[in-house]
């Protein structure tokens, strides 16, 4: 259920994720700066917005979920599978698509405009987790000739990383926020080879994850970032896999595959609340 705040900004907050000890939620695209098709809330500075107009929409997020925006840990997304601890060492030009923390206070951002922005807590051990989940990420996948048999995904990873840090897999609660459905998530016959080749390497392809489409296959992301994570260890309902279609919703949320690059970047943040 989404929150309105007076000046319009909304934000998703998932079931499966605390209420006690974290901050947490999925920004829709209203209560902002920016205009033309990032208008207004685009949290991305990537794509061609004057940075001026993204740091005031983060911080505007900030104020409104109550965490300060100095906390907030990005990183540079490139469809990949690498994990940060934020108390390791990074230089600006790493890239990682996933990120973890036991650190009070500090915020996590996954940025997305399609794929899967996902949080993660484990609220025993107080330690979290945020990913970027595209199509690639979500299996390991990485160009070339094929995907290597010891491939595992940005979910697989994170999940072993918060594990490292003394998370327990069973524990972990695990929301996916809004990204392109497979309602609207069109692929070509190579991507439907690549993620059945996957699957078939690890434990065989789920039920769903494949379902045909008015010209071409179509790709359930949700079903597939649910059952990484399940093989993994996570509970099947500590799992809140049904968020909104980003396609589908232009009035709520940013598009990639609709409005390409001049459109705006959604950002999923997760943070542990300091303890008093």
């Amino acid at each position: 259920m989404a929150d309105a705040a007076p000046e319009t900004i909304r934000i998703l907050r998932s079931w499966a994720i605390p209420t006690e000890g974290f901050v947490h939620g999925f920004p829709e695209r209203t209560g902002g700066v920016s205009t033309g098709l990032r208008r207004s809330l685009n949290l991305g500075k990537r794509w061609g917005d004057d940075e001026a107009n993204v740091i005031e929409n983060r911080r505007l997020v900030a104020e409104y979920a109550g965490y300060d925006p100095a906390q907030l840990h990005a990183t540079r997304h490139v469809h990949g599978t690498n994990v940060w601890n934020v108390r390791d060492t990074r230089h600006e030009s790493d890239e990682y698509d996933g990120i973890v923390s036991d650190v009070p206070g500090a915020v996590l951002g996954a940025f997305a405009a399609d794929c899967v922005p996902i949080l993660f807590a484990d609220p025993h051990a107080r330690i979290v987790g945020a990913c970027h989940a595209g199509w690639r990420g979500t299996i390991g996948s990485s160009p070339g000739p094929t995907i290597p048999a010891s491939a595992t995904g940005v979910v697989t990873n994170v999940i072993a990383k918060m594990v490292s840090l003394g998370a327990r897999a069973e524990r972990i609660r695990m929301a996916l926020g809004p990204s392109i459905g497979p309602c609207c998530f069109e692929v070509g016959d190579e991507v439907v080879a690549e993620f059945r080749a996957a699957f078939a390497r690890n434990g065989g392809e789920p039920v769903g994850l494949v379902v045909d489409g008015p010209a071409k296959k179509h790709i359930d992301l949700r079903i597939a970032n649910r059952t990484v994570a399940e093989r993994a260890g996570v509970h099947p309902e500590s799992i809140d896999d049904r968020p909104p279609c980003t396609k589908c919703e232009s009035d709520r949320f940013f598009s990639y595959r609709r409005d390409g690059r001049d459109g705006g970047v959604h950002m999923g943040f997760i943070g542990l609340v300091p303890r008093l």
